[in-house]
């Protein structure tokens, strides 16, 4: 069975109903990622890898992560923080804007809680592990460093590595700082997903081709260049370029979970053996869909109408 491990933070998401009521559901970059990665390959075993705490909110969210068929068991537990928590307004464009609650949350000491299993982590024997610039933003510089170490682990018992920087300038010191823990996580990936957004804000560089020639250096198999509405370009190995056009989706209701949705998607689709051509165009799909849908996570029954399992 192909198995996928995806390390990062989900979140209590609070979101108006009214004026004066809230809904709540969780959510959070990887994760969102890890849920559209299970529903497009069913058959892979998809894991998470975080901390929670004990509080009831932590034992909801887990339990709804076992009920999109993600695995728990390398989610650990925290006696002393609880889950980080969002709140998020949409406006008319489908655009969002977002209120932290999320300093000293469980999933900012999981490498700490991860301890003596490890080992046991780096044995598992995954085919394909995805992290983000988030993953490693919310933890301590100690922490990242002992995460890079663990991807690099990982990755030398013939894991595959994905990364997507998904820059927060808000989660970093500046920007040197970011730069300083982009460039550790390139050097242990395979795949990664930069947006053109994030290194123009990072790095100046305002050209598909300047991304693409900086991210040259660390030899990746794939780099999937995320351009806006100049639609998204693949370059494998170094060389073959597969360009998909933007396309709109006909309405943009909420835009939250677009690139996770896409990178989720597009590793599903490749490791369940599609060209990068064909990958892109089914993580494309579901981006345009999902975007068409209030919350990060559309509704199963909702999308399978959309995608049949």
């Amino acid at each position: 069975m192909t198995s996928i491990l995806i390390i990062g933070e989900c979140m209590l998401e609070l979101k108006a109903q009214d004026e004066h009521s809230l809904s709540k559901s969780f959510a959070g970059d990887t994760y969102n990622s890890a849920v559209y990665a299970k529903r497009w390959f069913a058959d892979a075993k998809v894991s998470y890898f975080s901390a929670v705490g004990t509080d009831e909110f932590s034992q909801q969210m887990v339990q709804r992560w076992q009920q999109e068929n993600i695995d728990t068991e390398w989610v650990l537990e925290s006696q002393t923080a609880q889950v980080g928590i969002y709140s998020i307004h949409t406006d008319e464009a489908g655009e969002r804007s977002f209120a932290y609650w999320r300093k000293g949350s469980a999933a900012t000491q999981m490498m700490q809680l991860l301890g003596d299993k490890r080992q046991g982590l780096i044995d598992a024997g995954f085919d394909c592990l995805y992290f983000s610039g988030l993953s490693l933003a919310i933890l301590s510089d100690e922490d990242k460093q002992a995460l890079i170490d663990l991807v690099a682990d990982i990755r030398a018992k013939g894991c595959k590595v994905a990364f997507d920087p998904n820059y927060r300038a808000r989660m970093w010191r500046d920007k040197e700082h970011a730069i300083e823990w982009l460039e550790k996580a390139y050097a242990v990936s395979d795949i990664l997903f930069p947006g053109l957004e994030d290194h123009e804000d990072m790095l100046g560089q305002s050209t598909k081709d300047a991304v693409v020639d900086y991210v040259s250096q660390y030899k990746v198999s794939e780099s999937v260049v995320k351009c806006g509405k100049d639609g998204v370009y693949v370059v494998e190995n170094g060389a073959d370029e597969v360009h998909l056009p933007f396309t709109p989706a006909p309405v943009q209701v909420d835009a939250t979970a677009a690139g996770d949705s896409f990178a989720g998607t597009y590793l599903a689709s490749r490791l369940s053996g599609n060209s990068t051509e064909q990958a892109v165009k089914d993580a494309a799909n579901v981006a345009g869909f999902v975007v068409q849908h209030r919350g990060a996570i559309v509704d199963i029954d909702v999308f399978r109408q959309a995608f049949p399992a």
